[in-house]
């Protein structure tokens, strides 16, 4: 186990004070740290961070913060949960008045809030890291970046929210992670569509291993991206607008764009929009 009880949480939940079994919080760890390994990790480098090498303590301290945000917010709905031979019942303290429903709402949400803030260091840090290439080997790599998203914070910074996707829309670094498949497709299909299925498969080999884009097409990747999550979270109309958008601004400047250039997308006539409202949006 990387993290092996709530002593070792303690650091990562500096507010809590619990008074409970030692063991209470073993099943929660090993859980988190199995959501850990699904979600980002692997089975190579979990069994790497579980030797707790001194060369790996930058990585080891975001991801033991993971684990313990994780495994204490799977555990706050029983912290206060007896069984009694009459069936479950509140643990009570004369000296300790119980919280309230809101209180504990907002104790959640702040621990969920720093949950996905720590799986998106993670992911950031491996992404900037050489020690640890062989991750991007891995089928959880392949998974978690063939959307063109790699963080959570980066998906709400260029996702559209309306009422049209507040239903669908993610709350949680799990529920963006779910959305990674319809990500793919609205890439590689719907947009591809518009910019090319060749460019769409170059800039996610681009975001993929960190290049270095030009300017205009930072331009574009901002474009793809709305297009991309909107369509991931049903809102069509949008989707396809910013695809139309993204492939008319790399018509106008097809010089910079030679991929997209040389495929079948670039003579499309319907992208003739130099002079349109929607052109004139991107510059």
């Amino acid at each position: 186990m990387i993290v092996n009880s709530f002593e070792d949480m303690k650091r990562y939940l500096p507010a809590a004070q619990v008074k409970m079994p030692a063991e209470f919080f073993l099943d929660a760890l090993e859980v988190a740290q199995d959501s850990l390994k699904a979600e980002i990790l692997g089975e190579s480098l979990t069994a790497l961070l579980e030797e707790g090498n001194k060369e790996d303590k930058q990585l080891l301290g975001l991801v033991r913060r993971a684990i313990s945000l994780e495994a204490f917010l799977r555990s706050i709905p029983r912290l206060d949960l007896v069984i009694t031979e009459a069936g479950f019942g509140v643990v009570s303290n004369q000296d300790i008045a119980p919280a309230s429903r809101e209180r504990i709402q907002a104790l959640t949400e702040s621990i969920r809030a720093d949950l996905d803030d720590a799986k998106d260091r993670i992911v950031s840090f491996l992404l900037k890291s050489h020690v640890y290439s062989d991750w991007r080997g891995t089928e959880e790599f392949a998974a978690l970046t063939d959307g063109l998203f790699m963080t959570f914070a980066d998906f709400k910074e260029h996702a559209p929210f309306s009422i049209k996707v507040a239903e669908a829309w993610p709350h949680s670094w799990a529920e963006f992670r779910r959305l990674g498949g319809a990500l793919n497709v609205a890439l590689t299909s719907d947009v591809a569509a518009y910019i090319s299925p060749e460019y769409a498969d170059e800039l996610l080999e681009k975001v993929r291993d960190s290049e270095t884009l030009f300017p205009l097409e930072r331009k574009v990747l901002k474009t793809v991206k709305t297009a991309v999550a909107a369509i991931a979270l049903g809102d069509r109309d949008t989707g396809l607008a910013e695809a139309i958008k993204a492939a008319a601004f790399m018509k106008a400047n097809i010089g910079e764009f030679p991929t997209f250039a040389a495929s079948d997308a670039a003579s499309d006539l319907s992208l003739q929009h130099d002079d349109s409202p929607i052109f004139s949006m991107i510059r």
